[in-house]
Parts: C-alpha cells; structure tokens; sequence
C-alpha cells in the first residue's frame, strides 16, 4: 500500500512483552506499507502534581531498561522487522521542532502530567515520510484476518470522507453481529456516542493506542494548541493543573472540536485488545492470548470491551488446553 507506513511507539516500559507483540503488529502490514518505523523513547518523564518520576521510574533501574528496549529495538531492525529505529533523549533537537509546529511553543515536556508519553507521539507524525501512517503503541494486541487489511479499507473510506482525519478498526471484538442494530464499538460509554456511517462509524475521540492518520489532513489543524483551547492550555499552565495535557486529549480538542472525526471500522474482520495491567498474570497468559487473538478468538466476557479481562482469559485458555 503506497504512501503509508507503520510506527510503533517503544518505551523502556515495553521491555517485557515487546519482543511478542511488536512482531506480531509488523506481520500484520509489512507486505503492504512502504517502511516500518520504531520510535524508542528513552526520555525518563518529568515530575508533575500528579507524577513523582523518582518513586515510579527510580535510577538506575530506569536507564538500565531504557538500555534493554533501545538493543531489542535494534535487533528487531537487525531481523528486517524494522527498516528504521529513532531514539529520543532528552534534549533531542526534534522536540523543539515539534514544540513550534504542533503545540505554538507553549509545551516543551516530554511527556503529560500523569508521566505518560507526549513528545514520542508527536515524533511519529513528523518522522513519517509517507501521506498515511499507521500508528500503535508497543502493547496492542490486533486480530486481523487473512487477506485482509483494516487500513487499506479505511484509507479508501477516509478519502471519500472531508473530515475523517484518522481511523481505527474495532476497539473491541464484536459482542453482537456487525450490522445489527445494538452493535457498536464497545461497551464502554463515552461522551460522544459513534455515529453509525457507511461501513463503520464516526467516532468523537482519538486515542493514541492505534490509528490510521492522514498526516496532509492533519495539517490543516496545526498547531493543535489554538483558539478557545489555547486559553485552556494557558490556564491549565498557570494553575499547574492537569498539565501538560495529553497528545490524545490535544488531538481531541483540535481535531473534533473543529469538525474532524475518527472513522472506526465496523467490518469483524479486524479487532484490538489493550491490556491495562502489565502484571505476572498478563504475562504469563501472553502467549496464549496472542496465539487465541490471531486466530479471532476470545472468552465471551471479552466481547465488547476494550482492555484485557485477564482472569476470563485464564479460565477461556486453561479450558483450551484441558
């Protein structure tokens, strides 16, 4: 598929599972994107309100991983997983650029207040060098089915589509038939409910655990940080509140706030999982869980819901090796 390539965001968080999920992602689009792009961000976060690096991420044990999920990052480009891997540090030069671009020179951390990344993400927009890219963050989880792939059909719809600026497949695995009525992207209620369209839905939100991104579109929002929402940035600023905010939250607030849409896929033909707890059990299940998910199955409890239902996983696989 010309004009798009694939990004996965590793961080020393990653370190784990990263050499069981990231190849399953490449395999899943490699024939069919032009480069597969690793963005290592190995910048340890800064201390906020909400956020105290020294408790969560102490040295040395900090740096030591970032060590391990920089040398797995190069061998997977060592196996021809990867055609390209960027490391970020602090002081990267690409920040400041990023910075004036994207955020109006106001946000300069490289990570939200709540310690997780923000920088690394904006990296993957600029580091691209195709129109399309596909986005995923090291811990997803896709099933996808033979012969097909999610974004070849979202690209088609999308640029019949003004403003759908990124897309997704499923958030979750079907809990009803697709097409019926009830159906919709998970269970989880949001603000903004998806609006049913022509093969899938318009989705008022946009996460940056996986997506579709039409980076000539996405230029038209730039700098994300402007009108009524600048004003909130500044105040969130003054009062240390909440900030930095978000890269999704600053995608949500520009890109929707100003008539953009995330186009979800409403086709079964594929579907995510995010695991919330990286835990002993989620990995001693992960290879079992990845095994069940490429091949479209899950427990019934999972249907519909985003984030990992761990211990329905360890009933569903402990029945499947009885």
């Amino acid at each position: 598929m010309t004009q798009t390539s694939l990004q996965i965001s590793l961080s020393p968080g990653d370190v784990a599972y990263a050499e069981r999920t990231v190849p399953a992602l490449v395999r899943a689009h490699r024939a069919s994107v032009s480069e597969v792009f690793l963005v290592v961000d190995c910048c340890r976060p800064q201390r906020t309100k909400a956020f105290d690096p020294d408790r969560r991420l102490p040295q040395p044990a900090y740096a030591e991983r970032a060590a391990r999920i920089c040398d797995i990052a190069d061998r997977f480009r060592a196996q021809g997983l990867a055609d390209r891997v960027v490391q970020l540090h602090p002081g990267d030069a690409l920040f400041a650029a990023i910075a004036r671009k994207y955020l109006r020179n106001l946000i300069h951390d490289t990570h939200e207040f709540g310690g997780t990344a923000l920088m690394a993400y904006f990296a993957a927009l600029e580091l691209a060098r195709t129109r399309y890219l596909i986005h995923y963050d090291a811990d997803m989880l896709l099933y996808q089915a033979a012969g097909y792939d999610w974004p070849m059909e979202a690209r088609e719809r999308m640029d019949g589509e003004a403003g759908a600026v990124l897309a997704s497949p499923r958030v979750s695995p079907p809990f009803v038939p697709p097409g019926s009525p009830a159906d919709r992207p998970s269970l989880h209620t949001g603000d903004d409910p998806a609006v049913p369209t022509a093969g899938g839905w318009r989705v008022k939100w946009t996460s940056t655990r996986c997506f579709l991104i039409d980076l000539q579109k996405l230029a038209s929002y730039l700098p994300l940080v402007r009108g009524r929402y600048l004003l909130e940035v500044l105040a969130r600023r003054a009062l240390s509140r909440t900030y930095p905010p978000p890269p999704e939250v600053m995608l949500y607030k520009r890109i929707c706030g100003d008539g953009g849409w995330r186009f979800d896929l409403g086709t079964s033909q594929a579907w995510l999982l995010h695991p919330n707890a990286k835990n002993e059990q989620f990995l001693r299940l992960l290879p079992g869980i990845l095994r069940a998910v490429a091949a479209g199955q899950v427990p019934e409890g999972q249907r519909g819901w985003e984030d990992l239902k761990l211990d329905d996983w360890a009933r569903f696989l402990d029945r499947a090796t009885a």
